[in-house]
């Protein structure tokens, strides 16, 4: 009897296992494959309610005719995406995918602005950086010609070596980039500045960050010797990523009135206390311009509201949206906005935010003490309750 009911039961595992292979493997066949992004993407978007699936669905079965496998149909399921209008979702292919995991990207090392074209940011150890390139060069031209722009930024390749010719004063410089995968995430820069305030420069974080939010607290906690009336918390060159270590890395200064919940007990990945600082309830100047985008305005919007934080800088990017990210089967990632945020008093956020104060950012010297921004920040910290009160040693 009971070889009789463990042979029926290993039958049906078979049976079982034989049915979910098969299921799983129609999911590789590029019809089933974009019905089922298509079927996500209508259902979870913020924005589906503004799009004529009809004729979107139309556009999308020409793109993908004649498609042999899964990446023949990329292209029409990011002309979906742009269909959306909403300017955050997006289509990670496999390669980005295990990049991003990594921490990692292909780059040639440096962001313009448009239409100053100047240089915002040039990565440690890269290609720009190598060949000289300087925060505050202007770029006149990409391969001869004049550079191509979109949503701000001027588009570089990424995939193929580029001739820049730059202007840095009165002489013309050429350098030739060849891109290299870089480490996209870079610790928290925490220091103290002139008049005993503190410093933190939260970059982009994309994976899971490791130990960048440990590293940040243990940072701060360094610098915490004597208690600090006021903190510049630094996202004018946040990209965005995983907002979770970003977030967990500012704690300390943020506190615990913010308009997002914690997610991971007492700590960052941990069981420690989360460290206090020495000053209760600082006051804190947030920094933006329009590279802080996706996760920075996230973390812009969760130092919204108290009357001892006041913002500086520029607009942020526009992405103040939140996203959810659906492996696909291939290893590609759908990134689909599906809501908006809130800050803590209530109130909702679709597009730039716009700094208390705003103040012309000079990249040539962005992060310096002689930064205009963190100038005009540390002018105001010296006016806050915290920092008229006599210090405490």
């Amino acid at each position: 009897m009971i070889r009789r009911w463990l042979r029926r039961f290993t039958i049906a595992f078979l049976l079982l296992a034989v049915l979910v292979a098969i299921g799983y493997g129609a999911l590789f066949i590029p019809d089933v494959y974009f019905r089922v992004a298509f079927f996500v993407i209508q259902r979870n978007a913020l924005t589906r309610d503004r799009v004529d699936w009809a004729g979107v669905r139309l556009e999308a079965d020409r793109l993908r005719r004649g498609a042999r496998s899964t990446r023949d149909t990329y292209p029409a399921i990011q002309m979906v995406l742009q269909r959306l209008g909403d300017s955050h979702s997006h289509f990670v292919p496999p390669e980005g995918a295990r990049a991003m995991r990594a921490g990692s990207n292909l780059t040639l090392g440096l962001t313009a602005l448009w239409p100053e074209r100047v240089v915002a940011t040039v990565s440690p150890g890269g290609p720009a950086e190598q060949a000289g390139v300087r925060p505050g060069d202007v770029i006149e031209s990409v391969d001869g010609e004049a550079p191509p722009h979109v949503l701000g930024v001027v588009v570089l390749p990424r995939h193929r070596p580029v001739v820049l010719g730059l202007r840095r004063g009165p002489e013309p410089i050429s350098v030739r980039l060849t891109p290299q995968s870089l480490p996209f995430n870079h610790p928290a820069v925490v220091r103290s500045l002139q008049g005993g305030f503190g410093y933190i420069d939260i970059p982009g974080v994309v994976g899971g960050g490791g130990s960048f939010d440990a590293d940040a607290v243990a940072a701060i906690r360094g610098i915490d010797t004597a208690p600090i009336c006021g903190w510049v918390v630094d996202l004018r060159r946040n990209f965005g990523g995983n907002m979770w270590p970003m977030l967990h890395a500012v704690r300390p200064v943020l506190g615990e009135g913010n308009p997002f919940t914690y997610r991971f007990g007492k700590g960052p990945w941990s069981q420690e206390p989360v460290y206090s600082l020495r000053q209760p309830a600082p006051a804190i100047a947030v920094l933006t311009s329009r590279l802080t985008v996706s996760s920075g305005e996230m973390l812009t919007i969760a130092f919204r509201g108290p009357a001892g934080t006041r913002s500086f800088g520029e607009a942020t990017g526009g992405l103040s949206t939140m996203n959810m990210s659906v492996p696909l089967v291939d290893g590609a990632i759908l990134v689909l906005t599906v809501s908006r945020a809130a800050d803590r008093t209530g109130r909702e956020y679709d597009g730039p935010i716009e700094p208390d104060e705003p103040v012309a950012i000079d990249w040539a010297r962005i992060a310096s003490e002689d930064d205009p921004v963190i100038r005009a920040a540390t002018d105001w910290l010296r006016t806050q309750g915290p920092c008229l009160a006599p210090r405490q040693v």
